[in-house]
């Protein structure tokens, strides 16, 4: 009868694990990518659960557009990367590299779930509003230093729906 039970308490706990909401996966890519190193050269494996990136190179800065979305959350994203490093005197706020990405909304997949979820990877946000027209979060982390997560809800450009934007930056 132990036998039994202790079987079932293991399905029941491989299941739970296996149904992780669509917010709990996309937070889990963004924060264990965005929190690790990153170079020009991994940048487009890091995020590539997402987005299949194309990169272009061009007088030290690295572009990469989406060639093609990896998940159905993620409607457009785009990065780039200073190659040189070194501060020029144009680029002083400029930052080493950015990551971004468009969400839309779906049945199973809003702000505020992926707000949750980030929290709960991340920890309680830096900095956060709700106010109409300014709906974000941030969080700034220790480790790698300089490195910034914004969450942020915005209308879509083309077709007026509501989105939801993610950036990870990293400050020189």
């Amino acid at each position: 009868m132990r036998a039994i039970i202790g079987a079932f308490v293991f399905l029941l706990a491989m299941a739970g694990t296996a149904l992780a909401a669509p917010v709990d996966d996309v937070a889990g890519v963004l924060a264990d990518a965005g929190r690790k190193p990153l170079t020009a050269d991994s940048l487009s494996t890091d995020f590539a659960r997402l987005s299949h990136f194309k990169r272009s190179d061009s007088n030290g800065m690295v572009l990469f557009t989406q060639e093609a979305p990896a998940d159905g959350h993620v409607r457009n994203a785009q990065a780039q990367f200073d190659t040189i490093g070194a501060t020029r005197p144009a680029t002083d706020k400029m930052p080493l590299f950015s990551v971004a990405f468009e969400l839309v909304d779906q049945p199973d997949f809003s702000f505020d779930g992926l707000a949750a979820a980030l929290e709960r990877k991340l920890g309680t946000p830096t900095a956060s509003s709700n106010q109409a027209g300014a709906v974000f979060r941030t969080w700034l982390l220790a480790e790698p230093h300089g490195r910034s997560f914004t969450l942020a809800r915005a209308q879509g450009s083309d077709n007026g729906e509501m989105i939801t934007i993610v950036q990870v930056v990293q400050s020189r």
